[in-house]
């Protein structure tokens, strides 16, 4: 997450001309920035309009960070780097240059979305399995959610029905009688719903 003094200095920034790069980005906000807020952003994907992949870019980050806060305190205590004091065609020589790394894969990168944002951008990590899902289940996560309309879920209590997804989180808890039992989240393609797993199962 980003704080309110960040995004407004990106803003007031953004309105006085676009963004051409993340080095760009970085040598105009470094002050405003720290590491964890750049790679929330990489990871968000607010950085694909430059071009570059999400790996290439979260490799190289931090050092463009670190080099931007190197000048502006040479530049505050006086001191001149090499890169002050050669030609304006020649500085893009002195610029980390992105690797040549390959994209990450889908289910890292949406992982990375889910982590900072707490939703899927790109996809869904069930999107490959759509057709053997829609054939093995009797219900969707949504079918246990309260209707507006109506006041009830269309899944009734007692009754036996096969749902199926991921696992997104889970806790485990024991009994007076010292059994394992445990609460789940399970999310499919359209929401998610807390499963209780009894000692039995």
């Amino acid at each position: 997450s980003l704080g309110r003094p960040t995004i407004k200095a990106i803003i007031d920034e953004r309105n006085k001309s676009r963004f051409t790069s993340m080095q760009d980005f970085i040598s105009r906000l470094y002050t405003d920035l720290n590491k964890r807020t750049l790679e929330n952003l990489i990871k968000s994907g607010a950085f694909d309009t430059f071009g570059n992949n999400r790996r290439q870019m979260m490799s190289v980050y931090a050092r463009m960070l670190d080099n931007e806060a190197k000048q502006g305190k040479d530049a505050i205590s006086g001191q001149m780097s090499l890169f002050d004091l050669v030609d304006e065609s020649e500085k893009s020589q002195f610029e980390i240059k992105m690797p040549d790394v390959s994209e990450y894969t889908k289910e890292d990168i949406l992982a990375f979305e889910k982590e900072v944002l707490g939703v899927y951008l790109s996809g869904h990590p069930l999107e490959d399995y759509e057709e053997k899902w829609k054939k093995n289940i009797s219900r969707t996560t949504l079918d246990f959610q309260i209707d507006d309309e109506t006041g009830r879920t269309k899944v009734h209590d007692g009754a036996k029905e096969i749902v199926g997804g991921m696992i997104t989180n889970k806790t485990i808890k024991y009994t007076k009688t010292n059994k394992v039992m445990a609460f789940i989240t399970l999310e499919d393609l359209v929401g998610s719903v807390e499963v209780v797993i009894f000692p039995r199962d």
